[in-house]
């Protein structure tokens, strides 16, 4: 079976234009909503784009994904929108423009699932009567910082302080030096002019320069390369005031209360024992904050689980909507 993707996109309130990638007929039963992480796109879940039709059927669901403002291929976010409660309202153009009034199952990757905590506390009326199932995975309720890294957990206030401004920092030092490679020289040769795609190659080789390291902080035990590939190719065009802006308002977030209007919708919680960005206490600790959610730590995963673990997640989503249509 070929899955058809149609790219199109919706326009945010404040002119920002998002990018939204849609497979499956607009009158399925049932919408799986799939909403990427920090410094990721929609191909991070393009396993579930792929298997959710084979495992109910291409007319039994609706697939829908979309980039963040300021990753993928939506526009960069303007200064003061790299916030989980813009994300939110991003989250609701997303319902209203493309997915409609059908049911849907929500499932939210570390940036991702914060964006639905958001939401959640900023639009519950949407839980239960739009949103009737979701998925957090390899995401955080709040204390983003707890334990990552492997860092003891007394340094935890010194980095809560420290990586915002390190991480803003480093997105500058990239900016500028992506901008300077795409100048062209004084000197070069009449016509001579400098191809768009050189500040995304010359990004994409600094990322490519980490890759040992980012490889073990990101991924768990034996990660496929193909999929480390496309995480860094992401990586490598998040423009700095994005990779530094959404790390801030990350660790402000601390929305456990949100998650009371979760309380009786089906919500699987997803976790591999080696995330190193966020460590399993942050799932255990969602799942005592929502005790009516089923829990499941994948041994030997990290923090990318649906590309590290892409027949399990599917299978669970595909578990949801099944829920929904019941």
């Amino acid at each position: 079976m070929t899955i058809q993707l149609e790219r199109s996109g919706v326009t945010a309130a404040d002119g920002v234009r998002l990018n939204v990638e849609v497979t499956g007929p607009a009158d399925a039963p049932v919408t799986v909503l799939l909403v990427h992480g920090w410094t990721c796109s929609t191909r991070s879940w393009h396993n579930q784009v792929e298997a959710l039709p084979h495992i109910l059927g291409p007319d039994a669901v609706r697939v829908v994904t979309y980039d963040h403002r300021g990753h993928g291929r939506s526009d960069a976010a303007p200064a003061g929108t790299t916030r989980l409660d813009q994300l939110a309202d991003d989250l609701v153009t997303v319902l209203d423009e493309v997915v409609g009034d059908g049911p849907v199952v929500y499932a939210g990757h570390s940036m991702g699932g914060m964006t639905l905590m958001a939401a959640a506390e900023q639009y519950p009326e949407l839980f239960g009567s739009r949103i009737r199932a979701a998925a957090l995975v390899s995401t955080t309720s709040g204390h983003l910082t707890e334990g990552a890294l492997g860092i003891p957990e007394r340094f935890d206030p010194a980095a809560a302080r420290i990586a915002p401004r390190v991480l803003n920092r480093v997105g500058q030092r990239a900016d500028r030096h992506a901008e300077a490679r795409t100048r062209r020289p004084a000197d070069a040769p009449a016509g001579t002019s400098s191809h768009p795609s050189t500040a995304r190659r010359v990004a994409r080789l600094a990322a490519n320069l980490q890759r040992p390291a980012l490889r073990r902080v990101v991924f768990g035990k034996k990660p496929d390369p193909t999929e480390v590939d496309l995480f860094m190719a992401d990586l490598a065009v998040v423009p700095g005031a994005s990779y530094g802006g959404f790390f801030e308002t990350m660790l402000e977030h601390d929305r456990g209360h949100a998650l009371k209007v979760l309380d009786e919708l089906p919500v699987e919680i997803m976790h591999g024992t080696r995330d190193r960005l966020l460590p399993p206490r942050h799932a255990n600790r969602i799942a005592a904050q929502l005790p009516t959610a089923r829990l499941w730590i994948y041994p030997g995963a990290g923090h990318m689980l649906m590309q590290e673990r892409p027949r399990d997640v599917s299978h669970r989503l595909a578990s949801l909507a099944r829920k929904v249509t019941a």
